[in-house]
């Protein structure tokens, strides 16, 4: 029979049970999604190791879970070691530091630069950094805590090797550079471009510090960590089951957590990542100066006025726009309600292109660049009501920036001094 008689009876047999097949489908499709979102957290929360860590405090609001990116070389072989240019240094530092805090499903990162200059658990002061090394992540936990007032609920471990080998799992990350990035201690040369970066890479690229300073590389790093959630939430990852468990696996042997995180927590932290993905996120690092040491050692120093606007914001969760402040009284200002012009003023050619485009990636809309009178420090200046807004600008600028009201005008301005010279602290 031909399909013109077939069309003209209406459908045939086998069209009908395809029909009736397509709802019964879509149900065991729906029944299966609906117990992957429930039985991932409980599978992954099971596959992660296990480490003891002090000092965690009970969530009763958003979340905030303390990320560290372990420096140990003790799980990689000599040839690992060799490949990803990591050397042979002993013992264990966090090459990387940050606060994630999630809340319905929007995040905010919160980075703290490694070779920032604090009182440490033990009382010492010294790099945050080697907190790890002196009392254990417990150690690490309060003393970002005893800095910031943020109350850790969980904590996350990743390692050199566990960062390449995820990377992997997910068939690795794409990035697109404006300019190419060659360091040969990190042992990476990338073309500009878009690419997709292998795990041997993409560790190269969150290491490097030797190109620009160590600011310019905690933005790297958070680049790339949305940029891998995102490849890990992806279609292709997600409906791949032999790329998932592999996720999962590789995850599970790269990661470690604290003892207390179970299914419901890794929930939580699965739609961060989620938020991650899709860029409901915005990535806030630590504001600082750089100093020196008495010994002559360069380090970064916290600037503690604007420092503490941005450590309140985290501590109550209204930097995610979803949570109202403690003090409501006090003016909520975003990025982008903020007009900004930046000027040189430290003699640094390029300086104010620079500084543009890292309050452009932060939200803020620069409407002007410019030269200025040679100084020695940094200055927002601000027209009468604009404080709240003046304070936000300082806290992304380089330099031991000071707020100084103008009698009018519009907007906020930014003169950079010397002590933003751009070099690396």
């Amino acid at each position: 029979m031909s399909t013109d008689v077939d069309q003209r009876w209406g459908p045939s047999v086998e069209q009908r049970v395809r029909r009736r097949r397509w709802p019964a489908v879509l149900a065991v499709v729906l029944v299966l999604a609906l117990v992957a979102a429930i039985a991932l957290p409980w599978w992954a929360s099971h596959q992660l190791g296990r480490v003891e860590v002090t000092d965690l405090a009970d969530s009763g609001g958003p979340l905030h879970v303390l990320v560290a990116g372990s420096d140990s070389r003790e799980e990689l072989t000599p040839e690992e070691r060799a490949e990803l240019g990591t050397g042979n240094v002993g013992g264990e530092r966090a090459d990387t530091i940050f606060v994630m805090t999630i809340h319905r499903g929007e995040v905010a990162l919160l980075a703290f630069p490694r070779d920032l200059w604090v009182p440490r658990c033990d009382g010492s002061v010294g790099r945050i950094n080697a907190a790890t090394a002196i009392g254990g992540p417990g150690c690490l936990v309060r003393t970002v805590r005893d800095l910031s007032g943020i109350d850790v609920n969980h904590y996350v471990e990743v390692t050199f090797g566990g960062f390449r080998d995820v990377v992997d799992a997910v068939g690795g990350v794409e990035l697109c550079l404006e300019e190419p990035i060659s360091d040969r201690d990190a042992h990476i040369d990338l073309p500009a471009g878009c690419q997709v970066l292998d795990g041997a890479d993409a560790l190269g690229y969150v290491r490097v510090r030797k190109i620009d300073n160590d600011l310019m590389r905690i933005q790297r790093q958070q680049r790339f960590v949305q940029a891998l959630a995102r490849e890990a939430l992806s279609a292709g990852t997600l409906s791949n089951p032999v790329r998932m468990a592999s996720l999962v696996r590789e995850t599970g042997e790269a990661v470690r957590v604290d003892q207390d995180m179970g299914p419901i927590a890794m929930g939580r932290l699965a739609w961060g990542a989620r938020g991650l993905g899709s860029g409901a996120v915005t990535t806030h690092t630590v504001p600082v100066e750089p100093r020196t040491t008495s010994a002559g050692a360069a380090v970064l120093e916290v600037r503690v006025e604007p420092a503490e606007v941005l450590f309140a914001a985290f501590r109550d969760g209204s930097i995610l726009g979803q949570i109202e402040r403690d003090d409501p009284d006090e003016p909520r200002v975003e990025p982008g309600d903020v007009q900004v012009t930046v000027l040189n003023g430290a003699g640094v050619s390029g300086l104010a292109a620079s500084v543009r485009e890292q309050l452009t990636e932060q939200g803020f809309e620069v409407v002007e660049i410019g030269n200025a009178d040679r100084r020695e420090t940094t200055v927002v200046r601000h027209p009468p009501g604009e404080e709240a807004a003046a304070r936000l600008v300082a806290a992304y600028v380089p330099g031991a920036a000071t707020l100084e009201q103008v009698a009018d005008g519009s907007g906020v301005t930014v003169v950079l001094g010397a002590d933003a010279g751009g070099g690396d602290p």
